[in-house]
């Protein structure tokens, strides 16, 4: 505990003993400000309110179960205090985000709803609810709590632009245009909306700050362009995006359904192949990039990473043989390496011995032999392997 805290409660403990309620209850609570889940002070504020106020207790010792784990027992505290002072705003707060804590959603938003009529400004409650009903998908519940918010606080453009939000999940673009403010949803509601041109004016106008919203520039404006059917420019504006962001899912997918327009089935599959592996669904990519290899048998890109993929699943015999039609095609040193390796694990030193991975038996009189292992020699792999091992080594 640092000193600060210990001072604080050594305060505590002696007006506590002098009989200074207040002053005792003001050190805890100032403790609970540095340290949120100090259990002494939650302890001791619950024994300061069982006698004077039995609401205030119940309060605190749902805040002890709470620093304890026992969300159940909390649960139960927060209700007796209710129970005492119905319309309590703290206590109904913490009641609805017991609930949500313990994915009990419905009976959260029961209460947040409570909430918001007994306090129509508390605003909190309107973001928490939309968050619930999207995770129960009561899309329109959500809409009608988000137009209540905006009606409630005119001029929250936050507000405004969740509303527009859940209108354009739900298709309706008409009137999410009617009430976004931001300019980067409002490009991205008009291009859904089949408004391009509409849309290319708005992104003119972003000026973008930083190297994310240029990010997000340029994804919209690779949507413009496939909209357009311009998938060379949608093409590039994605590689610049890259350059900036890095590969992800999202510029995956965007190029996979430009080459699939474009008529290009192999750069198609690849890159329906990188986005699936970029979203964890290995099983996925594998079929993705085994399309492609159908394709292509001699894309180096390809065999590597069915190489890799399977070797993570577990596959490692038709791991190998990607790994061998990697070395066949143009004599890859890691290839080899791999190869190499996985034979002498085998204990197949005669396949071994064929990727350079070599067993040496030195015998002296009557000595035991002396096994050593010797590694093919090294050669330089060159700029492209060197690349294409950084992205796809594991």
């Amino acid at each position: 505990m640092a000193q600060d805290l210990q001072d604080l409660h050594q305060k505590a403990s002696e007006a506590m003993a002098e009989g200074e309620r207040e002053k005792a209850i003001e050190l805890y609570n100032k403790i609970l400000e540095e340290a949120p889940g100090d259990e002494i002070a939650h302890g001791q504020l619950m024994d300061l309110y069982f006698d004077t106020d039995k609401f205030k207790y119940y309060l605190m010792r749902a805040n002890y179960n709470i620093v304890n784990q026992k969300i159940e027992h909390a649960i139960n505290d927060t209700k007796k205090a209710l129970n005492l002072d119905p319309e309590s705003i703290d206590a109904r707060v913490k009641l609805a985000r017991l609930y949500r804590i313990s994915n009990k959603n419905l009976k959260a938003i029961d209460e947040f709803n409570k909430i918001i009529e007994l306090e129509p400004k508390y605003r909190e409650g309107y973001l928490e609810l939309v968050n619930l009903y999207t995770l129960e998908d009561a899309k329109e519940s959500a809409v009608g709590i988000a137009k209540k918010a905006v009606d409630e606080f005119e001029g929250d453009e936050e507000l405004k632009n969740l509303l527009a939000k859940l209108y354009f999940d739900t298709g309706a673009y008409e009137l999410a245009f009617g009430v976004v403010t931001d300019n980067f949803l409002k490009a991205k509601i008009l291009l859904s909306d089949g408004k391009n041109d509409e849309a290319k004016a708005v992104l003119d106008s972003i000026h973008a700050k930083d190297k994310d919203q240029k990010a997000a520039c340029n994804l919209l404006l690779a949507e413009y362009y496939y909209n357009k059917n311009e998938y060379d420019n949608a093409l590039n504006v994605i590689d610049d995006y890259i350059r900036a962001m890095g590969p992800d899912a999202v510029s995956f997918q965007m190029k996979a359904l430009c080459f699939e327009e474009k008529g290009d089935e192999f750069n198609a599959a690849l890159h329906f192949g990188y986005m699936k592996k970029a979203q964890g669904k290995n099983d996925e990519a594998v079929v993705e990039f085994n399309h492609a290899h159908s394709l292509n048998k001699k894309d180096k890109n390809v065999l590597i990473e069915l190489a890799n993929l399977y070797m993570g699943l577990g596959e490692k015999y038709t791991a190998m043989d990607f790994w061998n039609a990697i070395y066949e095609l143009d004599g890859d040193i890691h290839a080899k390496e791999v190869l190499g390796e996985f034979y002498f694990a085998e204990g197949d030193y005669r396949m071994a011995e064929k990727y350079g991975k070599v067993r040496e038996n030195k015998t002296s009189g009557n000595e035991s032999a002396d096994k050593s292992y010797q590694e093919a020699t090294e050669e330089d792999e060159g700029l492209i392997e060197k690349i294409i091992g950084f992205f796809t080594r594991k």
